[in-house]
């Protein structure tokens, strides 16, 4: 027997022994049944019932942090599931990341570009719900439908908008409050547009335009949707280390010619994208207070598009000196030097 053949032969049995090893990195069976229980409460009027939930809240609380799990498909939906811990307390949540005072996007950088409740009384709702999370071991269920507009993708530049279904509850846990946020898309998304990730993705810079297609060679006339999408996101609070688990649960389906182009890796490093992000945020010492930053954002809704537009101007005249258009294809990579990019800016 060669060298070279005992060689081979340890590297095939390495890679089939990493392939299995991955390949069992799954969501366990047993937390399957809760799971498809909180998926159903967006779009029902039943209360939450904590029993039926505390074997899911015990995976998240004690699942290794930095795990990354495929999920079973739900409806033709690819899934994923990934881990990770925020220092803090469950209240500091609610007062920045669900604060309707506050934009969604300003926790969650590179992935909302915009969210707006269309049931407006929840809005009330959450601004009282922070003060409860710590403070009383009552369980609490807010239900609404929301419309989200997301930040273009890393791979394709295409950006959806969407209505979903949303409940957010909290509940008492094994060592401090439970926080559980799950979604419903409601229908197909509106057809994608041409967006663009200018430079690195984590300098949050992003452009949009309103011509349908993907901003990606070969593929700047399809009509992409996001079908369907599901999530559950689960907020596990250790009260004694001052510290979150989180387990974020993610199913998406989508692409053009209705033929699921999501795979459960893409899925896994969006979240991975987001917690990210969402992290430095809220652990970041040179955040504002929750109230400081309600306010600024009071004042700019305030401004009139001249005044906004005179903000917004520098750092769109830098992004035209520099070289990082050249990966955004047209229209934007010509709107932004011209100024009409500027001009065309809602509000």
């Amino acid at each position: 027997m060669s060298f070279r053949y005992i060689i081979s032969l340890l590297l095939m049995l390495g890679m089939i022994a990493s392939a299995h090893a991955q390949e069992q990195q799954k969501v366990p069976e047993q937390v399957y049944p809760a799971l498809e229980y909180i998926l159903s409460l967006p779009q029902s009027n039943e209360n939450i019932d904590p029993g039926k939930l505390s074997g899911l809240i015990h995976f998240v609380g004690s699942v290794p942090i930095g795990s990354g799990m495929a999920l079973q498909e739900r409806e033709g939906a690819a899934g994923a599931f990934h881990a990770f811990s925020i220092d803090g307390d469950l209240s500091s949540v609610l007062d920045y990341a669900y604060n309707p005072d506050i934009p969604a996007y300003v926790t969650m950088p590179s992935s909302l570009q915009d969210q707006e409740w269309l049931t407006p009384q929840i809005n009330d709702e959450l601004r009282k719900l922070a003060g409860k999370a710590e403070t009383t071991g009552d369980i609490q269920l807010l239900r609404g439908r929301e419309r989200e507009a997301i930040t273009p993708d890393t791979n394709t530049g295409g950006y959806y908008m969407y209505n979903q279904d949303r409940i957010v509850a909290i509940l008492p846990g094994p060592s401090g409050p439970v926080l559980i946020s799950a979604t419903n898309q409601v229908d197909a998304s509106e057809v994608g547009k041409k967006g663009c990730v200018v430079g690195d993705d984590k300098d949050w810079n992003y452009l949009y335009s309103n011509e349908t297609g993907l901003n990606k060679t070969g593929l700047g006339w399809v009509d992409s949707y996001m079908y369907s999408a599901y999530s559950v996101i689960i907020y596990v609070a250790d009260s004694s280390a001052n510290m979150l688990h989180v387990g974020s649960f993610k199913w998406l389906n989508a692409g053009w010619a209705k033929i699921n182009m999501v795979k459960s890796g893409h899925i896994l490093e969006g979240i991975k994208r987001f917690a990210s992000d969402f992290k430095a945020v809220l652990e970041s010492p040179g955040l504002p207070e929750a109230p400081l930053l309600a306010t600024k954002y009071q004042e700019l809704l305030q401004k009139s598009k001249h005044e906004l537009r005179q903000r917004v101007s520098p750092y769109l005249q830098a992004l035209s000196n520099s070289d990082v258009l050249k990966v955004c294809s047209n229209p934007l990579k010509s709107m932004v030097p011209s100024g009409e990019y500027l001009e065309e800016m809602s509000h």
